[in-house]
């Protein structure tokens, strides 16, 4: 059966996105023509309304997760099992995530430096106008031995950044920090085991930038291997900002779907991941720790959810 195609369907078809929206009669018809409740006789140009709108939300789903690597939902074994790590990482239980997305990369110095310019502010504590730390003209000359880096490395991962201004960045590009349970399950990308390599700390090395191979600087991003989910980095070089406010306890109270970040405890911020600093047991999938102030080997990477992107964030 052929259909005509009316100058109204093509309109639609021909529309922006925000014509889509816009609360009217023709709005209605678009929505019924999108709906699984179509009426099967509006044949061909049912087939084509549908493919339209599937390719163009695919091209926008793109844009916005750029450089992001898409993490399945699912039930995802989160926390370590008795006789790993610290009492902090434990109960282990099996936690229901969303679909979302995380930076493949951690943030970028030349990125980060980037939203600086444009902001006006958020300056990495190295770089704040008449800061004690100021690596150029501050008292203190903690930041001063990385002044080489800071001018030459744009690929190196952003540090010296706050908790406040890492989520404001990741406001800034439309995402946010990740919350723990999110960070973890990206790390372990489908392995129970200590690392997303294995439990022996011996192919360490391929993986991550530790204190046993960093030369006791932070190194280029993604130079080692990724992780199966194609994340780089989530072991060692910087620890990374979440979401979440440190609880030692937080485990034991946690939602088994899609547990919020963490409001409630101290002032510290859980960091992630390990760093050039620290050891290889530093960096397990599983490890917990915390901080509230910037620090030469803490940076940060940005999530969003797929519910997120649909809704408009």
């Amino acid at each position: 059966m052929n259909i005509a195609v009316t100058p109204l369907l093509l309109a639609l078809l021909a529309a922006p996105l925000a014509a889509q929206v816009r609360p009217s009669g023709d709005s209605e018809l678009l929505n019924y023509l999108r709906s699984p409740s179509a009426d099967p006789s509006c044949g061909v140009c049912l087939g084509a309304a549908r493919k339209h709108f599937a390719e163009r939300e695919k091209a926008e789903l793109d844009k916005k997760t750029a450089g992001m690597a898409p993490i399945p939902a699912g039930s995802y074994r989160l926390g370590s099992p008795d006789g790993i790590g610290d009492p902090d990482e434990a109960p282990a239980a099996d936690i229901v995530l969303d679909a979302f997305f995380m930076d493949r990369t951690e943030v970028t110095l030349g990125d980060y430096l980037a939203f600086v310019k444009a902001s006006g502010g958020n300056h990495p504590e190295w770089l704040k106008p008449g800061g004690r730390f100021n690596y150029e003209t501050g008292a203190d000359k903690y930041y001063r031995r990385l002044a080489v880096l800071i001018r030459t490395c744009d690929r190196c991962p952003a540090f010296g950044v706050s908790w406040e201004d890492a989520k404001a960045y990741c406001a800034y590009k439309g995402r946010r920090l990740p919350t723990e349970a999110e960070w973890e399950a990206a790390a372990r990308a489908g392995s129970p085991a200590k690392y997303s390599f294995g439990d022996s700390p011996a192919p360490a090395g391929e993986y991550a930038w530790f204190e046993d191979n960093s030369a006791e600087v932070p190194h280029p991003v993604g130079q080692k291997k990724p992780n199966k989910f194609g994340i780089y980095d989530m072991h060692g070089n910087v620890w990374e900002w979440t979401a979440d406010i440190y609880s030692a306890g937080a485990y034991s109270a946690r939602p088994r779907r899609n547990p919020p970040a963490q409001s409630a405890g101290g002032r510290e911020a859980v960091i992630r991941g390990g760093s050039w600093a620290f050891d290889a047991d530093s960096m397990r999938s599983g490890n917990r720790a915390s901080n509230r102030k910037p620090n030469d080997d803490i940076g940060f990477r940005c999530a969003v959810s797929e519910s997120e992107i649909k809704n408009g964030r």
